[in-house]
């Protein structure tokens, strides 16, 4: 494409096979489909090509009413981002975040500022949403209720026949009713070289790797949050780590990408990993927060070949092998990691969307609609098939007789 720039849009929906495409304007960043299944059911999906910069202006403007409804909307945003930031100690705060994400990550500052352009919105405000994790979890005052809201849990299957990862993305309600999809390809300046090609489920206004993503190079990342009772200031916001992490071609490259040499990360995090190219073994690796170089455990889900033997694995929102002080109370995970514990081993992906959809325990089910006692939901469910090459992504209860995927993705072109 090299640095062409037009930017296309197209409607699919699952009940006509008319297509309707539109040359949006002269100068190709993008092409957008929004699929439907239902009216219940409908997730936009971008495709865009360009300079960092020009992605994000093509995902700022595509989604401008999606990222300034969730500004308005989000209860986190208007309780927590906005009070904090208008005080000495939240200006303090963002100034610092700032400054050290020009240093490390100075492409993704221009790709936030393409997409506060895009939606026209100011650049502080898309700062704000991605320095939230650090602003809610540890900086304010925030009922625990409320910090699990970014929440998600995981499940692998590893035999040679049965090579599964699930996850359940949990997240703001407001962030279900205004996510979306993109697949872009960065270029350099000259519009030559490749530098990055990935998909990625995204929040409204966050830069994309906080939630599902793949790249060409057959790598599939789910990120789990995790909790510390204290963060990094003088280290990069988790999210820019999340964004950076999803290039990395190999396991070896995802390590160093994660240990972030000079300067580590404010944050934690876990991030489970599937290699389409290297399918034996998976990965579930668990990041601390910590200065100059992120703190780090690999745990690996080995294949098993002994059918007599349990070949699962879980991840939830808390940290099973570094030794961090975690937040004290966090009833969700603890309640959706018990309930794992109660369940049969999965050993197939039926087993696993059962697991997923669970809602056994009605205060805080694995599956999650926004209550009394928990005020997350489950955006999303992605099932990563590696025997298949393929994601599929379900926008309703998976367990529920005769859910279907809304769609599924090709992990590498085949």
């Amino acid at each position: 494409m090299g640095s062409s720039k037009y930017q296309w849009e197209c409607h699919i929906t699952s009940n006509t096979s008319l297509l309707n495409l539109t040359i949006k304007s002269s100068v190709l960043l993008g092409w957008c489909s929004e699929i439907k299944m239902s009216m219940s059911q409908t997730l936009p999906f971008l495709y865009a090509t360009g300079t960092y910069y020009e992605v994000g202006f093509s995902i700022g403007s595509t989604f401008a009413e999606r990222i300034n409804r969730f500004w308005n909307e989000s209860e986190g945003v208007s309780k927590y981002d906005i009070p904090f930031h208008e005080t000495s100690r939240g200006q303090e705060y963002f100034n610092a975040a700032l400054k050290v994400c020009e240093m490390n990550f100075p492409q993704y500052i221009q790709e936030i500022k393409g997409m506060a352009d895009g939606a026209k919105m100011p650049f502080d405000h898309l700062f704000m949403l991605n320095i939230s994790k650090e602003v809610q979890n540890v900086l304010v005052k925030v009922p625990s209720v409320t910090k699990e809201k970014t929440g998600c849990s995981d499940v692998f299957l590893n035999r040679p026949t049965v090579k599964i990862l699930g996850h359940n993305e949990d997240c703001d309600p407001k962030i279900k009713k205004y996510g979306y999809m993109v697949s872009v390809r960065i270029l350099d300046e000259q519009g030559v070289r490749e530098l990055e090609s990935f998909t990625s489920y995204c929040y409204p206004g966050v830069l994309p790797g906080t939630a599902v993503s793949f790249n060409r190079y057959g790598m599939v990342f789910t990120i789990d949050g995790l909790y510390t009772d204290y963060i990094i200031e003088t280290a990069p916001p988790r999210q820019f780590l999340n964004r950076s992490i999803i290039k990395a071609h190999s396991l070896d490259e995802l390590i160093e990408l994660i240990k972030n040499p000079g300067f580590g990360v404010a944050y934690g995090f876990a991030v489970n990993v599937v290699d389409i190219t290297n399918p034996t073994d998976f990965w579930s690796i668990e990041v601390g927060p910590q200065a100059n170089v992120s703190l780090f455990h690999v745990h690996t889900i080995a294949e098993e070949k002994d059918s007599s033997k349990p070949c699962h694995y879980y991840h939830i929102n808390q940290y099973k092998h570094l030794n961090i002080q975690e937040t004290a109370e966090l009833k969700s995970s603890k309640f959706r990691t018990k309930r794992t514990e109660e369940l049969p081993p999965p050993n197939s992906l039926h087993d696993v969307l059962c697991v997923l959809g669970d809602q056994e325990n009605m205060e805080y089910p694995i599956y999650r609609t926004k209550r009394s006692t928990d005020k997350s939901a489950t955006a999303l469910t992605a099932i990563v098939d590696v025997n298949k090459n393929r994601i599929d992504f379900y926008t309703e209860n998976p367990s529920r007789e005769k859910a279907v995927p809304l769609f599924h993705l090709n992990i590498l072109d085949v």
